[in-house]
Formats: structure tokens, C-alpha cells, sequence
């Protein structure tokens, strides 16, 4: 029976946030863990089904006749970059079990891809290296998010890396059962010959949906090469814009069972982005345009209109907090519209201590960002939750969800999903734990990138993706970068990054 090692330490880093990334934060844990788990603490909370890599690849190892030693697993919400000392610390963590637990044949590793701690370096590669040293030449397999800006040198590093396929996530899972299935071949002694390839541009996160045109022809392409045996598995990573680092962007990696053919398809695959670069473009509406066509939309469609504040999504490092579209909606005395879910644990608080059907007098948001200010007004106190909730859509699948005290506060015409954990609105569960039915509005706002689709989506009569400031911006022409490679396109046909002289 192999020995396998299975750990994760996870943090997407935007370099841009206001927000500190602090070893507290991998305490207090993120979506998959409620804090930094250890041995059978991460069986308990992974070895059911739900969309997390480790969970499946747990649940296929047992079929492979592994025996799984789950070590470590620490994750934070995204946020700035942690300090090398913070990072240091927590690897501490992954080193010293890996070391009293081994000799290994195998390691499973659930890694994101765009993780930078210190001044400016890349995590995945330093966990990589260190583990590396300390197992020796024994297959290391690792699961990515597509957003992952990974070096050439972390892809030598790893036996296989495995990217998700799909944005929103909703083959987390599916990533890791390939993991497991992947590892089981190279055990068997099966040989990979790989290739890398890296795309000379940013993708903005609005034009990387992957079920829209080029993506989904591409992502397709791939997995047709597969089908007929041209390669063994391939990902392509979408890049993290955010995360300013010398590897930011996309990559493309393969595997064969000769070296021609994995070459072969990386050159396909790359050159097919290359093709479609004028595709990848910022596709946000300013916020005064997108509100005054909701408004005119909301009077005779059927189904919500969505308004999605992307560049405030917490899921990609921002606060969850701005009232920039409460205020616009506020403004033009809309009824019946939900914002979800504002981060404001003072507020959420304060309505807790209230008590449901009772009048709050607060300053409600506008604290994360820098210039902002809150929204100040008497809020009546609709519903009050505080504890466990499963998730409900396709990206929550089978988790459970404790954020703290939870309120559903309204103002006006507009109900507020108001939550003591900073947390994207990927699921309908932020309005229905209070028994608001989404469906029921006019209009929704949604702190959520592109994840909010796969649950929302089906319920939306249109979705206008807004841009209102925030901390994980769409264009990257509009920020400015100091440790990007020399010649990357910021946007696939943007300008061209030059660093300032030192």
C-alpha cells in the first residue's frame, strides 16, 4: 500500500489590497476550513463530498489502495501578502510533520497558485523547494486553482500539476480526483515528459469566464486532446492580475508520454490564447450607467437584475464593504433589491445586540478602503443568524458555513446581507439563511467576480458586472505594477509593462 502525504496551504494574494494577511488569519481559516486543521482533523472536515481538491482526492485515494497521511491544511481568505516571517511560520507547520510522519511514496499537495509572501516572492515555489528537500525524488502531485501565476521553476519542481478547469470553480473536486488518479500512474512507474509554456500578457478576470467564447473552445480543445490520447493531461492557468509578481499571467502546462507530443500541445494551446488576445479585455460598465439601466430593466423583467460589484469581491482580496451602489440605489428610491454580503462585523453586531424588528442607527461599511467612508442611516433589524449553514450551490457545494453573526438589515427599499466573515456571494445561502428569497428582487447586488454565476446565474433575467473601485481591479492598465516581467502586455491587448528605472 503507498504512503501518501497530504497537506494544503492555500492563500490567493493580491498585492493591491488594503488588507494585512496575518497568521491569525490562517487561525480564523477560510471557505474549506474553519482554521488550520491537522492529521484526522482534516479527514473529518474533507473525506465528505464537497468542492474542495482534497476532498477529491481522499475520496478516490482509498480506491487506489492509498494510505493518506494527512499532515497539515491552512488557508486564509485572499488579502495583501503575508510577511516572510508569517509565511516561515506556517511552513514550520507543514516541515515538521512532514518530516515525523515519512518516508513517503507520494505527496498530494493542494496549493493555489498565487501566493506571495514577503517582498514579493513566490510561495508555491518556495513550498515546493522545501518540501522537495525533505522527500526526496518521489512524485509530488499538486492541485491548482486556474488562477495560479506559477513559475517554470514550481513546475519543475512538481511530478504534476493539475489546474481547475472551469470559472466559477465547480470542478474543484473533479481536480482532485484527477490528482489521485495521476499519482496512481506515476507509482505504477509510468514516465511523463512535460512542457511550459507563458502567455507574454494579463487576462483581465472579467474576459476568463471559461464557458464563454474563446475559453470554452480552447478549455474544449484540451480536453479533446486528452480524449484521444495526444496528451495525458493538460491546464491552462488563467493567471491572478492582482498578484504582482514576476511570474503573473497565464501558463499552459502538458503532459505525455513522449516529449514531441507534450511540446506538440503546449504549442497548441498557447498559441490558440495568443490567437484570441484581443479578446481579453476589461468588459466592466461605470457604476451610473449600470445602475440607471437596472432601473429601467427592473420595471418590466421577470427575473432580477443582477449587478454584480466585481472590484469589491473579497474573494479576490477586497474589503466586501464599499456602499458606493447602496448609495446609487438609495438615491433613485429603488424597491425591492438586496445587496450581499457587506463584511461589517461592528454592524452585525450592533444589530444582534438590537434584536430582530428594531431600528439600528449605524454607519454601515466603508471602512476597508482607504477614502471611503460608511453608509450612515437608521436600519431596521429584518432576521438575526448566528452558526452553521450548509451551502447550496454548485461552488459551496457541501460545505459548511459558520460566519459569525450574520443580519439582514434594510434601509429604504434595499435589504443587506450583513456578515462578520468576509465572504463572496457565490451562493444564494448569504440572502436564504435569513428565508430571503433571492428571486423575489428586483435587482441584486452581488459582492462576487465571476463565481456568483454559478448559483445566480439561472435566476437572472441580465448581469451587468460594474465597475465600482475596489481592490481586485479588472484592468490592469490602470494600476500601477512594479515586479512584472519586463514586455507583458497589461490586458491582452493593452500596454506594454515597463519597469521604472532603479
Amino acid at each position: 500500500m503507498a504512503k501518501i502525504a497530504v497537506a494544503g496551504f492555500q492563500h490567493e494574494t493580491n498585492t493591491f489590497s488594503p488588507i494585512p494577511t496575518t497568521f491569525e488569519d490562517f487561525l480564523q481559516g477560510g471557505i474549506n476550513t474553519p482554521g488550520i486543521l491537522k492529521g484526522e482533523e482534516i479527514l473529518y472536515f474533507q473525506t465528505r463530498e464537497m468542492n474542495n481538491a482534497t476532498s477529491g482526492f481522499l475520496r478516490t485515494a482509498a480506491s487506489l489502495g492509498f494510505e493518506c497521511v494527512p499532515l497539515v491544511w491552512m488557508e486564509a481568505e485572499p488579502s495583501n501578502r503575508m510577511s516572510a516571517d508569517t509565511f516561515d511560520r506556517l511552513m514550520r507547520l507543514l516541515e515538521e510533520d512532514l518530516k515525523a510522519h515519512g518516508p513517503y511514496d507520494g505527496v498530494f499537495l493542494d496549493l493555489h497558485g498565487a501566493m506571495i509572501f514577503g517582498d514579493h516572492q513566490d510561495g508555491e515555489k518556495e513550498i515546493l523547494r522545501r518540501v522537495r528537500a525533505i522527500v526526496g525524488e518521489i512524485p509530488i502531485v499538486v492541485a491548482l486553482d486556474l488562477h495560479g501565476n506559477i513559475a517554470e521553476e514550481s513546475f519543475a519542481l512538481a511530478s504534476v500539476m493539475v489546474g481547475y478547469r472551469t470559472y466559477p470553480h465547480v470542478d474543484i473536486y473533479q481536480t482532485g480526483e484527477r490528482c489521485a488518479n495521476l499519482l496512481g500512474c506515476l507509482l505504477k512507474g509510468e514516465k511523463l515528459q512535460k512542457a511550459f509554456r507563458r502567455l507574454p500578457f494579463l487576462i483581465p478576470t472579467s474576459s476568463q469566464i471559461t464557458s464563454q467564447m474563446p475559453l470554452a473552445a480552447i478549455y474544449s480543445e484540451m480536453e479533446q486532446m486528452e480524449a484521444e490520447q495526444r496528451v495525458i493531461v493538460a491546464s491552462i492557468m488563467l493567471g491572478f492580475p492582482p498578484g504582482d509578481i514576476e511570474c503573473a499571467g497565464p501558463a499552459v502546462f502538458t503532459y505525455a508520454g513522449n516529449r514531441q507530443e507534450a511540446e506538440a500541445a503546449a504549442d497548441s494551446l498557447a498559441s490558440h490564447l495568443a490567437d484570441h488576445a484581443e479578446a481579453f479585455v476589461s468588459r466592466l460598465v461605470g457604476l451610473e450607467q449600470a445602475v440607471e439601466r437596472a432601473v429601467r430593466l427592473a420595471e418590466t423583467a421577470k427575473k432580477p437584475i443582477i449587478l454584480a460589484d466585481v472590484q469589491d469581491n473579497p474573494g479576490g482580496g477586497s474589503g466586501s464593504d464599499s456602499v458606493w451602489l447602496l448609495e446609487a440605489l438609495l438615491q433613485r428610491g429603488v424597491q425591492q433589491a438586496a445587496i450581499g454580503m457587506i463584511y461589517d462585523p461592528q454592524a452585525a453586531q450592533a444589530a444582534h445586540a438590537a434584536g430582530e424588528g428594531q431600528d439600528v442607527e449605524i454607519g454601515l461599511g466603508g471602512k476597508m478602503m482607504p477614502g471611503h467612508s460608511p453608509h450612515f442611516g437608521k436600519y431596521r433589524v429584518i432576521r438575526l443568524f448566528e452558526g452553521e449553514f450548509e451551502g447550496t450551490g454548485p461552488m459551496a457545494k457541501g460545505m459548511r458555513l459558520n460566519l459569525g453573526k450574520l443580519a439582514l438589515l434594510k434601509i429604504g427599499g434595499v435589504y443587506l446581507s450583513v456578515g462578520s466573515t468576509r465572504i463572496q456571494a457565490a451562493d444564494q445561502a448569504v440572502f436564504t439563511v435569513f428565508g430571503l428569497d433571492p428571486r423575489d428582487m428586483k435587482i441584486l447586488v452581488l459582492k462576487s467576480f465571476v463565481h456568483f454565476r454559478a448559483a445566480f446565474s439561472e435566476i437572472a433575467q441580465e448581469i451587468i458586472e460594474v465597475e465600482a473601485p475596489g481592490a481586485e481591479f479588472d484592468d490592469p492598465a490602470k494600476v500601477r505594477y512594479t515586479h512584472l516581467p519586463d514586455g507583458i502586455r497589461l490586458g491582452g491587448t493593452g500596454p506594454i509593462y515597463r519597469p521604472a528605472p532603479r
